[in-house]
């Protein structure tokens, strides 16, 4: 098999293996959100679906919207040293998590104002909460993890060359 063969059939699983990851990781935020709202156990089924279907697809277009950077950066970073150990995108999948909720600490919006007054501190109450960041951080963890079910253990595969195998 040519090398540009390799190279498109591992974008095309990094491409999948970071839609599985992002789904995952919104599945493990709404499941801790879910569970910690205090719903009983009537309203769980309506509640499960109802996120299977639309919520948890949803919210994973935003996790994959606000994760691409540094998520690409850690998959390029995997590749190009072959990294094919879980644990490797496991914390990998933290630091996303922890680039996550930087880039909402410090990119909150300015409110508008129309006079001289000065401007209000940024609400940062959710990010003031470790819930939330434990499940952010957890979500990314989860991620990391299913990527490497999907694409991870093959990384630098497209080289070509014997890597130690993945334990």
């Amino acid at each position: 098999m040519t090398l540009f063969l390799r190279m498109v059939g591992q974008l095309f699983l990094i491409l999948l293996g970071y839609a599985v990851s992002v789904m995952a990781a919104s599945a493990f935020v709404h499941l801790i959100f879910l569970g910690s709202a205090g719903f009983g156990p009537a309203e769980a089924p309506w509640l499960v679906m109802g996120s299977i279907i639309f919520s948890i697809p949803f919210v994973a277009l935003f996790i994959a919207y606000f994760a691409f950077i540094p998520a690409a950066i850690a998959i390029g970073i995997a590749e190009v040293i072959g990294a094919r150990d879980w644990l490797y995108y496991a914390i990998a999948g933290a630091v996303v998590g922890i680039c996550v909720i930087g880039l909402f600490w410090y990119s909150a919006p300015a409110p508008i104002l129309f006079d001289d007054t000065p401007p209000p501190a940024p609400n940062r109450e959710p990010l003031d909460n470790p819930y939330v960041l434990l499940a952010v951080i957890g979500g990314g963890m989860l991620g990391g993890i299913f990527y490497w079910l999907v694409a991870g253990r093959l990384a630098g595969d497209w080289r070509g060359r014997p890597i130690s195998p993945a334990r």
